[in-house]
């Protein structure tokens, strides 16, 4: 694995492909969180390129590192390409070339195009190893505006999507019309490669990780099942053929299929749609894909791994631009789920971060019918993946206070806490201490009381509402919490919700649910007069999830003031409406005002239990569902009981009007 240092690209820095080029390297930056590199910070990342691209990726990794050098001062970086080549009888190995280097150089970038190839001592001190993602719809965009001055229609350059940057330059010539251009990429685009089947002998087995919960029975299931498949103890039709894994980025879905694969034992083959778009145009697309599928096959029993579900679309939502060509890939794509000739023995396996983004053709029935949330890992979780991590090098006792502080931490941002504490103490030429873990956890911002004392009354509402409309509902808290110390996202807390499966979907289940997501804000209002931004701001917030409950009722299920169904029920679609329609805004907040204020005369109502429950987060941070039900009911007992000492000699009546049964209080 003979590296190779790069002093000049091929390519000109105004070369179309030397622009996606670094495009790309920017973008992975910025995800990875290493982005403090190219501001002249001191910084070592990894990145797995395509093979083919693989010096266009090295010089253009030499060019932004020069231009952000530290002036007069040449040792400033390096750039090494690893090849995978043995070195040559007197070439120092890539291990020895990357300890010279790390004395006397500040920046690194590492370049190759398998993470095998990477030198196990780069692999040890890097902040990022990063995997370039293909050139999307946005970048080719990008490019073509910079270097033809405009850019053809999205369908038109969909096809171009993860084609190999040296195609797409010699493609994009300035002087060229984008029609030109798109005419060149017909003949150039080269063919990504087949992935070869993984067999995975090394890396962790399901039994090996933490915070997967129903992800991880549902795996464990589909071992045995394939097991008793191939033994002939079972036919096909009784096991499960496909699933949809959905979940924020970083919670580890990829990671997750290829332990699913070891736990069964079985082939996994890796696509997405980005990889088939790279073959061409649609027809070349639709080849690919059947031909993943038949290669699945003949290694059956198997499992396929689609990245970015989402990626297919939606039908129901697509622009008319773009119709044609998301009809025909997800027809296409149906048809190799369900075809004339099956898939048995191949079982396929989606991730998505946007569930709410795929066709729902998609999840029907007998194709990927079974969706499994993996969330961010909760406090034992999270004390797992430590362990996993850091092994014996850490004292136990340590490892919940650790993961206390990394609430709502992904699993891939505590491998990199891991990998960020070890090269603390490599550096310090020492082992591993407590204080190098805590020195390396995210920065943390502890809240003013006010601040601290408005989120517990946030959450506090959240969980009375929510009790005392369980029914109504559907649904019931399990556990509230609200944090002294916030992370990068200010969150100061959450109201967690266990849901009933099955039950009726009426417009007063919807209203219920409604005013249990605006609890907060309305706690927020009875305790202060006035409530704050924590209830929006970003998607899934209180006032998202909420709108868009509300603009459902009127646009899609005949629960508003029409019966016209006029929008399906995807986010998209719903902000559509919202946003042109002035009548249809009005229905949706003035729906929103009265849920608001029901919420209020809730929490006026039962002011005690809001209170009790507000001391509860404040001195411990945390209620469960059966410290809100003790706090809630204690309360409604102790006003019944006021209510009925009005004098010493209330009537027999007035006392058993009073006297009312628990189960009897409004839901």
């Amino acid at each position: 694995m003979s590296p190779r240092f790069e002093s000049r690209g091929a390519a000109s820095s105004r070369d179309a492909s030397m622009i996606l080029a670094k495009a790309l390297m920017t973008r992975a930056l910025r995800h990875g969180g290493v982005y403090h590199v190219l501001l002249r910070q001191p910084g070592i990342v990894g990145f797995i390129v395509p093979e083919v691209d693989a010096e266009l990726f090295a010089a253009a990794a030499q060019s932004m590192l020069k231009r952000h050098r530290v002036p007069f001062y040449s040792a400033d970086f390096d750039v090494v390409h690893w090849t995978g080549e043995r070195p040559k009888p007197g070439f120092r190995s890539p291990d020895e070339v990357v300890k010279a280097l790390l004395p006397k150089t500040e920046r690194i970038f590492g370049i190759a195009s398998r993470e095998s190839d990477i030198p196990n001592t780069f692999r040890l001190v890097a902040d990022a190893v990063i995997e370039i993602e293909p050139v999307d719809l946005r970048v080719l965009r990008g490019v073509f505006r910079i270097v033809l001055g405009r850019a053809p229609a999205d369908h038109d350059l969909v096809p171009a999507v993860g084609a190999p940057l040296h195609a797409l330059g010699a493609a994009i010539k300035r002087g060229r019309t984008p029609e030109a251009a798109l005419r060149r990429l017909r003949g150039l685009a080269a063919a990504v490669a087949q992935p070869a089947p993984q067999t995975l002998q090394s890396g962790p087995s399901l039994s090996d990780l933490h915070g997967y919960g129903e992800a991880a029975e549902w795996g464990r299931a589909l071992a045995i099942d394939l097991a008793d498949y191939q033994s002939g103890r079972i036919t096909w039709v009784d096991v499960d053929r496909g699933v949809v894994l959905s979940g924020p980025p970083g919670v580890g879905k990829t990671i997750y299929a290829r332990a699913l694969a070891r736990t069964c034992n079985v082939l996994i083959f890796v696509h997405s749609l980005a990889r088939w778009q790279a073959k061409g145009y649609l027809n070349d697309l639709l080849k690919a894909m059947r031909a993943a599928f038949d290669e699945a096959k003949k290694n059956a029993p198997c499992i396929l791994f689609l990245d970015e579900l989402d990626s297919f679309g939606d039908r129901e939502n697509v622009n008319d631009r773009n119709e044609q060509y998301t009809r025909e890939v997800i027809n296409g794509f149906l048809e190799c789920l369900d075809g004339v000739e099956g898939r048995e023995g191949v079982v396929v396996v989606g991730a998505t971060n946007w569930p709410g983004k795929i066709d729902a053709a998609i999840l029907r029935p007998g194709r990927l019918d079974r969706h499994i949330r993996i969330p961010l890992p909760d406090a034992s979780a999270r004390v797992g993946i430590l362990r996993h991590h850091f092994g014996d090098a850490l004292p136990e006792t340590a490892l919940p206070d650790i993961a206390e502080r990394l609430e709502g931490a992904t699993g891939a941002a505590i491998e990199q806490l891991a990998r960020d504490a070890r090269r603390t103490a490599r550096r310090a030429r020492r082992a591993l201490l407590v204080e190098d873990v805590l020195a390396s956890l995210p920065e943390r911002v502890r809240l003013s009381d006010d601040m601290h004392r408005r989120a517990c009354f946030h959450e506090a509402g959240h969980a009375v509402v929510g009790y005392l409309l369980r029914e109504a509902s559907g649904s019931r808290p399990t556990e509230a919490k609200a944090l002294r110390e916030v992370g990068a996202d200010g969150s100061g807390g959450h109201t967690s919700f266990d849901h009933e499966l099955g039950s009726e979907r009426t417009r007063d289940r919807y209203l219920a649910q409604i005013t249990v997501m605006l609890a907060g804000i309305a706690a927020e209002q009875v305790a202060f007069g006035e409530h704050g931004a924590g209830g929006g701001g970003e998607e899934r917030s209180d006032l998202h999830v909420a709108t868009m409950l509300a603009a459902s009722m009127e646009l899609s299920y005949g629960l508003g003031q029409g019966l016209a169904f006029l929008s399906g029920r995807r986010d998209e679609s719903l902000m559509a409406w919202l946003r042109s329609d002035t009548q249809v805004r009005q229905c949706v907040e003035a729906g929103l005002k009265a849920c608001l204020q029901r919420a209020r005369g809730i929490l006026e109502e039962h002011r005690g239990a809001l209170d009790a429950i507000v001391d509860l987060l404040a001195r411990r941070g945390r209620v469960v569902f059966g410290e809100i039900a003790e706090a809630v009911e204690s309360h409604i007992v102790e006003a019944e009981r006021s209510n009925c000492r009005i004098d010493g000699n209330a009537s027999l009546a007035s006392r058993s009007k009073c006297l009312v049964s628990r189960s009897e209080v409004p839901k």
